[in-house]
């Protein structure tokens, strides 16, 4: 080998080789790599960056009409009236007033027509309730490739005052009870103050139950039953006005 070899293959040895990283270790720095591509801004960093309608500091009105989904013995609407408040995008609060307009559905009615009687129940009249609500969902879709559509979906708990009217052969009886609800509401926006929406509420009470019909020889002390646990789960679609 020549001197002017043994010089180039030294000056590759001593500068080129370590420039690449193999002098000192030929391992992957992991600790490196996290601090260049894991920086501390990107634990900011939100799914939607932009919400084209938003919900925060904004009250609003909803008026929803809809049906009584789980009776057994009735039948009719229930046109409920919503006032609230976002504190944020995920958080809110709802007072909800809701009315029935009931009647006897036809198992209820062939009932008493076959015996001459009616099944002991209870119908909802109508109840007052206040809602703490968390929104964990909000999201954009495509419809048919023409429009983006935006809508989130949000979870309500609350307590109220819920009347119902216990049926009795001389006629009903309207009683109160406490109850509280898991509702789940979705919200389909068409502008910034106006939103489709769409409700199932479920309302969970305890209900004093009595039979509808005692015998003459009977004093009415004997017309309770029992104290009864009720559900009662209504479909609504309506709409909200944000201002």
């Amino acid at each position: 080998m020549s001197k002017l070899e043994m010089i180039f293959y030294f000056l590759i040895l001593t500068f080129l080789i370590p420039s690449m990283g193999f002098a000192e270790s030929d391992k992957v720095d992991i600790k490196k790599l996290e601090e260049q591509y894991w920086s501390s801004k990107d634990n900011d960093f939100s799914v939607v960056q932009n919400r084209t309608y938003t919900k925060a500091k904004r009250p609003y009105l909803s008026v929803d009409y809809g049906t009584l989904m789980n009776d057994g013995f009735s039948t009719g609407r229930i046109q409920s009236i919503n006032a609230g408040y976002f504190f944020s995008e995920r958080w809110g609060v709802e007072v909800c007033q809701e009315k029935g307009s009931l009647k006897r559905n036809d198992t209820t009615e062939f009932f008493q027509q076959q015996y001459g009687t009616s099944p002991d129940y209870n119908q909802f009249k109508d109840s007052l309730g206040v809602n703490v609500i968390f929104v964990p969902f909000y999201a954009k879709m495509s419809w048919m490739d023409k429009t983006v559509l935006y809508f989130d979906m949000s979870v309500a708990l609350g307590i109220g005052k819920l009347n119902y009217d216990v049926q009795l052969d001389r006629g009903s009886e309207t009683h109160s009870t406490n109850f509280y609800n898991i509702d789940f509401s979705q919200h389909l926006f068409f502008t910034r103050n106006l939103a489709l929406r769409l409700d199932l509420k479920n309302k969970f009470s305890t209900q004093k139950l009595y039979k509808y019909h005692i015998p003459a020889t009977q004093s009415e002390s004997t017309r309770f039953i029992k104290d009864d646990s009720q559900q009662d789960t209504t479909l609504l679609l309506g709409l909200t006005f944000f201002y």
